[in-house]
């Protein structure tokens, strides 16, 4: 920068009674208030390096403490992604999450001049949003105002204040239902009996796959051969369809969470689908499994879902989005009597918390049957006890 774009007027220059010499300049603080300034070094010259250096620092420390909390977002995401903190998927569904902030009137206010009233106002306007995406929201203005209170942005972070606290949606839980045993079998049979028309793709395979393995649907779109190993019996999962900024599905270099790297055992049910899909597989660029021939490009979720509707609404069965296969698969290894620790790692869950909350009406329902088995056993042990 130019030194004369900082300062008011000139400038001046004095000597001081040390020999040295001194310059005073003038500029406009954070507030619009003048002050001054005094430099002093042995030549003009490194006075004018030394007002400089002031200069380029005050000017950025200004500009820090006018940023708004996208813009402090903006900065923390970027360099997460540089640092291989965040995957780019990751990356993508927190810019997303973001955007709500900038459609805000705080998206445009320094930080350091937001208000609590302000950030309470904003809180109440997006409860018409589900309780998973305000969650995310919440967090963000957490960590915005955490990164401005160690920048030293502002003195105090209202984020911590008793009463400002996530708020909860107006919106009731959308509850995943999964298919019941008679649902599922009039499912398979209707998806096994469909025919495809000319000119579409063929998402059959995919649907079977995520009901028999519990498979995001991402999961799904996103394997490869080599993923699916018969020799190990077990299908890799390492990667998955994502979504960029612009709506468009891309292959990314990891699984939705660090638990979402599995190996999932192949069951007899699973196998001949998986053999199917290989054989159906055609050449394509990216080297997958399933691939949108007709349009050069990944397959996405949202596409299966369609298709999945259509087989709902063909075979008579309630539509509650795709995802409820990967349900109807963890309800039937819950009834099977599949432990909950490795029905977590089956669907790739970061934590078993998760797996019973998740789950929690199913093995609630499984208790009398668990009763049962157990008055069995010690009926067993007391008969051997009385020989």
């Amino acid at each position: 920068m130019r030194l004369e774009d900082f300062y008011i007027g000139q400038g001046s220059f004095r000597d001081t009674k040390a020999g040295k010499v001194e310059f005073n300049i003038r500029f406009i603080d954070e507030n619009g208030d003048k002050k001054s300034k005094s430099f002093t070094a042995d030549t003009e010259d490194d006075c004018i390096r030394r007002a400089l250096a002031f200069a380029e620092e005050y000017t950025e420390e200004l500009a820090c403490s006018d940023a708004t909390i996208p813009e402090i977002l903006h900065k923390r995401f970027d360099k997460d992604l540089k640092l291989n903190y965040l995957k780019l998927q990751s990356y993508y569904r927190k810019i997303e999450t973001l955007k709500i902030i900038e459609k805000n009137s705080i998206a445009n206010i320094p930080i350091r001049k937001i208000t609590k009233q302000q950030i309470s106002r904003f809180l109440k306007e997006i409860t018409g949003y589900s309780n998973s995406t305000i969650e995310k929201i919440f967090l963000q203005l957490k960590i915005a105002f955490s990164i401005a209170e160690q920048e030293d942005i502002i003195d105090k972070n209202i984020m911590l204040a008793h009463d400002i606290r996530r708020p909860k949606s107006s919106k009731a839980d959308k509850k995943i239902r999964a298919l019941t045993e008679n649902e599922q079998k009039v499912f398979t049979e209707c998806v096994r009996g469909d025919k495809v028309p000319s000119g579409r793709n063929d998402y059959r395979c995919q649907l079977l796959i995520s009901l028999y393995s519990g498979m995001r649907m991402g999961e799904v779109n996103a394997l490869s051969p080599a993923d699916i190993d018969f020799k190990q019996n077990v299908v890799h999962v390492r990667k998955t369809i994502s979504i960029d900024m612009k709506g468009r599905g891309f292959l990314g270099d990891s699984t939705k969470t660090y638990a979402g790297v599995r190996d999932i055992p192949i069951s007899r049910t699973l196998r001949p689908v998986l053999e199917d899909a290989l054989k159906k597989m055609k050449p394509n660029k990216d080297g997958l499994v399933f691939y949108d021939h007709l349009n050069d490009r990944v397959i996405t979720t949202s596409n299966v879902n369609s298709y999945y509707k259509r087989v709902c609404d063909k075979c008579g069965v309630e539509c509650n989005g795709q995802h409820s296969l990967r349900h109807t698969f963890a309800t039937r290894c819950i009834e099977s009597g599949v432990p909950a620790v490795v029905l977590k790692k089956w669907l790739g869950h970061t934590d078993i918390h998760v797996t019973l909350d998740t789950y929690a009406d199913v093995f609630d329902r499984m208790n009398h049957s668990a009763i049962n088995t157990l008055d069995k056993y010690l009926c067993e042990i007391d008969k051997e006890n009385k020989k």
